[in-house]
């Protein structure tokens, strides 16, 4: 497998910078959402109820922890004591009591189940990083945030990505499936090998084969996907995409997730 073009957000590796606007896969998800922009440059709303928002954030630093240990002390270490110390506490943003205790319940035996059987011995290659590489063909800057990816031992295909929801959105699921294909041609040269996309409350997991999603589709559906996300940024030219976002934004919508 070859090395990666990118840029990673500890700074490690970056390519020059072409001049293309950026297409974040953060925004991406946030439209599809149906969230709304703020064209003062504040925080967006992303049309979720806080709840989910909540859990998403608990969800994402839970499995950034857990995945930051060792193989070894992850075998030692019950995911659930970990999820206790991020969880939201259960304050206004969920419906009733009830509701609190039922989601959090679900999540946690979901988390218990997935991590029990995934990939146990190896180290992630990627853990919540952010990386982009150019796509001069669609003339933009590709920004994705994979939240767990894992080195592949088939020739020919480059990683093994893993996205968690909250649930499961269809057109967040396609939007990701496509942009983490361009992503891994352009970086790597080679598909993916899986690109896997679990949906913590209903216990769905979704899995798509790389090599099976041609990159002729996934190039058309990235570049109507940047008009799109263009068009949107025109009407409030403070966030145009090629900007950077507040620092508090971006790590609320992007690293840990909306959904």
């Amino acid at each position: 497998m070859g090395g990666a073009a990118g840029y990673q957000v500890a700074g490690r590796r970056e390519v020059p910078d072409a001049g293309y606007s950026r297409l974040n896969d953060f925004r991406m998800e946030h439209i599809m959402l149906g969230g709304a922009e703020d064209p003062t440059g504040g925080a967006a709303a992303t049309g979720l109820p806080r709840w989910r928002q909540q859990v998403q954030y608990a969800v994402g630093h839970t499995l950034n922890d857990f995945y930051s240990l060792q193989p070894e002390v992850r075998r030692e270490t019950p995911i659930q004591f970990l999820l206790e110390r991020r969880w939201p506490p259960k304050g206004t943003a969920f419906p009733s009591l009830m509701h609190y205790w039922d989601i959090k319940t679900a999540v946690a035996d979901e988390l218990m189940r997935i991590v029990s059987g995934n990939h146990t011995r190896e180290v992630p290659v990627m853990l919540y990083e952010q990386w982009h590489v150019p796509v001069p063909e669609l003339e933009i800057d590709l920004a994705m945030i994979f939240q767990l990816a894992w080195n592949s031992s088939i020739h020919g295909r480059c990683l093994n990505i893993q996205k968690f929801m909250v649930n499961g959105n269809e057109d967040v699921i396609t939007g990701f499936l496509h942009m983490a294909n361009v992503f891994c041609h352009k970086a790597y040269g080679e598909p993916a090998e899986t690109i896997e996309i679990y949906s913590l409350l209903d216990g769905r997991r979704h899995i798509f084969d790389g090599a099976g999603v041609p990159l002729g589709e996934s190039l058309d559906y990235v570049r109507l996907l940047s008009v799109f996300l263009e068009g949107e940024a025109m009407a409030y030219p403070a966030l145009k995409y090629g900007a950077r976002r507040n620092e508090k934004c971006e790590e609320s919508f992007g690293r840990y997730g909306l959904m």
